[in-house]
């Protein structure tokens, strides 16, 4: 992201420093400061028909505006040591819903979603190309979402000695997750912690060749009582042209009666059919196929085909069922109960094993035209996916669905761009007279304003 020079009036405005014992004038004490962030309005309407299969029209709608600023401060280097300070104002209950008039939220009141993002200290040795990351940081991972405010306190160790290598060791604490929030432990943007200590090792390598750019990332993780093990792979090549994907994550899930898992799901319950006491492996198999035809060909459009699939008994390989790090397309086929498919080890939707045992298979195409000067760009993703589960040998989910959404954006200037989008998700109910397909459609106008 961009940085710009902060200015003594917006230091003002911002109020992000004050005067101690050491006081000097403001001026002297902001110079070199950078600052870069972005404000972002989303507008989200969500409409159900037959939620959850149950014979329904309507009734389930809900729309939602939602304000989100980040602004990140960085102090100049001294001493081969910088400082990052980061505010954050994330409202995300702001909702009209409800019949009468009468919704939840705070509306267009007074609300408290306001907080330190970020604060750490940048270490960068001259002997050595380290950079070593102390205090509360985003975290930015395959399977975390920095730009969802995950973060954690502890400390990020990254080594690129090696020519084409990046080496990467962290550990933290504590955590926040985004899905944390929504699922269980809800508060304000500093959200519900986890303080079970969660470490990651990684290694990312690329080289450019005749041939085309070479790449490959191997990442780690372990959280204590919740994660005995996660791994994430990817191995991509790209041209001008063309490129290609593979990637694999696997988990080893920890369900002890005291883990984090069990707590957030409050299983296994007694006399449930769920497992408890041992690790049980989710994985997830992601093969990404894509084109751009504008350097090459002078052609403006670009496509993109892919697969997803299992092995394992379940599909929990995140914390975060964002899809950051995977390429497929689509917009709310993995957050929606219905299909019953999430990547997410924090939240009780999709299939985590313990008893039970899921095969996903996910087909999806993209595409997207770019016109007027490359600032609009115009596209559509198609989805056909099955989920089938099953529990002590009796199938209990054979689930089909597809996901129709085109996508426009707009941008205006260098720093904003104006977007949106329709998803259209249709999920074939189960057998049963009392049973109905269910229909999902999600609107989302997004405005936002980087800096």
């Amino acid at each position: 992201m961009k940085f710009l020079k902060l200015s003594l009036a917006a230091s003002v405005a911002l109020g992000a420093f004050s005067t101690a014992s050491f006081a000097q004038p403001l001026e002297d004490a902001i110079k070199g400061i950078d600052v870069s962030g972005y404000l972002r309005y989303r507008y989200n309407s969500d409409y159900y028909e037959n939620k959850g299969f149950a014979k329904k029209d309507g009734g389930d709608d809900t729309n939602t505006h939602r304000w989100k600023a980040v602004a990140d401060f960085k102090a100049p280097v001294a001493d081969n040591v910088a400082f990052n300070f980061g505010i954050l104002y994330n409202n995300e209950q702001n909702n009209v819903q409800g019949t009468g008039g009468l919704g939840t939220g705070f509306g267009s009141g007074k609300d408290g979603s306001f907080g330190v993002s970020t604060f750490n200290a940048v270490i960068t040795p001259d002997s050595t190309a380290t950079t070593v990351i102390i205090g509360k940081q985003r975290l930015a991972t395959p399977v975390t979402n920095a730009g969802d405010d995950d973060r954690g306190t502890g400390i990020l160790a990254l080594n690129s000695d090696l020519e084409g290598f990046t080496f990467a060791a962290g550990a933290f604490d504590s955590w926040s997750i985004d899905d944390v929030q929504k699922g269980y432990l809800t508060g304000d943007n500093t959200g519900g912690s986890v303080t079970k200590p969660l470490y990651a090792l990684a290694g990312i390598y690329g080289v450019d060749t005749d041939y085309g750019h070479f790449g490959a990332q191997l990442w780690g993780f372990y959280i204590q009582d919740a994660v005995d093990a996660l791994g994430f792979g990817e191995l991509s090549w790209n041209n001008a042209t063309f490129d290609v994907a593979l990637q694999y994550a696997i988990a080893s899930l920890n369900n002890d009666s005291d883990s984090v898992l069990g707590a957030l799901h409050g299983f296994p319950a007694p006399g449930s059919a769920i497992k408890s006491d041992i690790a049980e492996a989710n994985d997830l198999f992601v093969l990404n196929l894509g084109a751009n035809f504008a350097q090459e060909y002078n052609v403006p459009l670009d496509v993109k085909l892919g697969w997803v699939t299992n092995f394992q008994d379940g599909t929990a390989v995140t914390l975060n069922d964002d899809g950051t790090a995977f390429k497929y397309a689509g917009a709310i086929w993995w957050q929606n109960a219905a299909t019953g498919i999430s990547t997410s080890a924090l939240l009780p939707t999709g299939v985590h094993g313990f008893g039970t045992e899921q095969e996903i298979s996910v087909f999806y195409g993209a595409i997207g035209y770019t016109m007027v000067d490359n600032r609009l760009r115009i596209g559509l993703d198609y989805v056909w996916g099955n989920n089938e589960v099953t529990s002590g040998n009796v199938t209990t989910k054979d689930t089909d669905f597809q996901e129709i959404t085109p996508r426009i954006s707009w941008k205006h200037n260098k720093n904003l761009t104006i977007s949106g989008y329709y998803a259209y998700l249709m999920t074939d109910a189960p057998s049963g007279a009392q049973y109905d397909d269910e229909t999902r459609a999600r609107a989302r106008v997004e405005v936002k304003y980087s800096f």
